[in-house]
């Protein structure tokens, strides 16, 4: 009976030595286990006084013997702390809204990984002290383990480089005005944000591509317009234009001079669109656009060749009209008659000048007027008829006197004197 007992012993403990599931300290105490078994066993073989009692010592003891179970409660605590690392860790992953469904699927790939690695190192150990080390260290690598958000993290970058080329792209448009600029650059950080917020949102690489590659494009093309300067622009283009008609329509103003008044205006728009181009707000851009069409619509040429030319005609003819004046041998009609035509000819020449189109077409209009007012000489037609029928009067008389054959010379000569006188 006990060599039975010892046998079934030998055999559990050979059976407990296989179970590799169990550590070195298990096993030891499930084979003290089966050890006191067989020793109680044994004691009450030796209590029985009869063949049927051993027989009943023996079954009793070698069934106490087979019953020793020892449970694995060392790994198998070690691997379900590995498990529970392994699952909150996922859990946590998944919660990471900043990683996509890839990212989050490679990162959980490898906390499987890193909890297949322990529990095999489990497995493995041979000592409750081997487990925790297992265990242990599982658990630490399960736990450290932080994937990258980089779909999202690249992508973002990629819209805040876009932005910032944008922006600085927009702050290099000197035809755009300060506030221009600003509206502009705040559109791009709204886009910018709008695309980050699609990033966000994704849960996909290709949906984070796709946020990515719409928001850049969305920045790209921003294009603000230079609306205040261009505006401002125009109504100084507006306003030499206007001038230039303006000018054209003064029919007292000759070619060269409506052009020098036209290039001044042209000077004038160059120098206010300039002011336009450089002013940086939209307060100096209107200052601009007010000074420059103000100082378009203050040009007003002279029309100093006509002036002139008129003023040098009305002089020649009051030269002429003074001459004719002081001249004894005509009668106050003649000299009417004549400073008539003086007035006649200074009246078509300052016609003449102002027809003229050209400062050479007003120089000849002058000359030509000048010249016909200094050819008006009056002849003294009243006087020298009458002085004329005296004189025919006188010799006619002198003749009848020398006729008179009753009158001595001297007689003659007293009275042809008295003709003459």
């Amino acid at each position: 009976a006990k060599n039975a007992i010892e046998d079934a012993a030998t055999a559990k403990k050979a059976a407990i030595d296989a179970r590799n599931e169990l550590t070195q300290e298990e096993k030891d105490a499930a084979k003290k286990e089966v050890d006191d078994k067989a020793k109680e066993a044994k004691a009450n073989v030796d209590s029985a006084t009869t063949n049927a009692t051993v027989d009943t010592a023996k079954t009793d003891g070698t069934d106490a013997i087979n019953g020793v179970n020892p449970n694995a409660d060392a790994k198998t605590t070690a691997k379900n702390a590995i498990e529970d690392a392994a699952t909150a860790k996922k859990a946590a992953i998944d919660a990471r809204n900043e990683l996509t469904q890839e990212e989050k699927d490679a990162a959980k790939k490898d906390v499987d990984a890193k909890a297949k690695e322990a529990k095999a190192n489990v497995d493995s150990a041979t000592t409750n002290a081997a487990v925790d080390t297992a265990k242990t260290n599982g658990t630490t690598a399960i736990n450290e383990i932080n994937p990258s958000a980089d779909a999202k993290t690249t992508a973002k970058n990629a819209i805040e480089d876009a932005a910032t080329a944008k922006k600085a792209a927009i702050d290099a448009r000197n035809e755009l005005t300060q506030e221009e600029k600003d509206a502009a650059k705040k559109e791009v950080d709204d886009k910018a944000k709008e695309a980050k917020a699609n990033v966000d949102n994704a849960t996909t690489n290709a949906e984070v591509d796709t946020a990515k590659t719409d928001g850049t494009t969305a920045i790209n093309a921003i294009n603000p317009s230079a609306d205040a300067k261009t505006t401002a622009k125009n109504a100084i283009e507006d306003a030499a234009t206007a001038k230039k008609v303006a000018i054209d329509a003064r029919n007292e103003l000759t070619q060269e001079e409506k052009d020098a008044a036209k290039k001044e205006v042209d000077d004038k728009a160059k120098e206010a669109k300039a002011n336009v181009d450089n002013a940086t707000t939209n307060a100096e851009v209107d200052t601009a656009k007010t000074d420059g069409t103000t100082a378009i619509n203050e040009v007003n040429p002279n029309a100093d060749s006509k002036n002139a030319a008129k003023a040098a005609i009305d002089t020649a003819a009051e030269t002429k009209k003074s001459a004719i004046d002081n001249r004894k041998d005509l009668t106050d009609e003649e000299k009417d008659a004549a400073k008539k035509d003086v007035d006649d000819k200074a009246k078509e020449a300052k016609a003449n000048v102002d027809n003229a189109t050209t400062n050479a077409e007003v120089d000849t209009a002058k000359t030509d007027g000048i010249t016909a007012i200094n050819e008006i000489n009056p002849s003294a037609d009243a006087k020298t008829t009458a002085k004329n029928a005296i004189e025919d009067a006188a010799t006619a008389k002198k003749a009848a006197i020398d006729a008179r054959n009753e009158l001595t010379q001297e007689e003659k000569d007293a009275a042809k004197k008295e003709v003459d006188d």
